[in-house]
């Protein structure tokens, strides 16, 4: 059970991230962080749309390849990564509301979790 609400939550995460914020949009926020990179507003609306698919495949990777321990890895890797450069280039962001500091921490949280659930579960547990 905790595996399938782990992979419920990330999955959805990556998902809606990947849709709203990116791909429907792209948000106001999502252009700004883009544009401090020394993008223009059209770089800055194509990077949008590629990390929103980027986002929306890795979304509907933990869904499907839930078993594997791949996908989590590369959950917190990128949530890490994705931390770091908001840290350096948009700080600012990092201490806003609904900000990426308490996402990513949950969301890898959840990652630890399921992995820890797979030990259990390859373990014969």
């Amino acid at each position: 059970m905790n595996l399938q609400v782990c992979r419920f939550s990330i999955a959805f995460i990556w998902l809606y991230q990947g849709i709203v914020p990116k791909l429907l949009g792209p948000h106001a926020d999502e252009l700004r962080m883009n544009m401090a990179l020394g993008l223009n507003e059209a770089q800055a609306h194509l990077l949008s749309y590629v990390g929103g698919g980027m986002e929306v495949v890795l979304g509907l990777m933990v869904w499907v390849f839930y078993r594997q321990r791949w996908p989590y890895v590369i959950t917190i890797a990128a949530l890490f990564g994705l931390f770091a450069f908001t840290l350096f280039v948009v700080p600012a962001f990092t201490v806003s509301a609904f900000n990426s500091t308490t996402v990513n921490l949950a969301v890898c949280s959840l990652a630890v979790i399921a992995l820890a659930e797979l030990r259990v579960m390859e373990s014969g547990g």
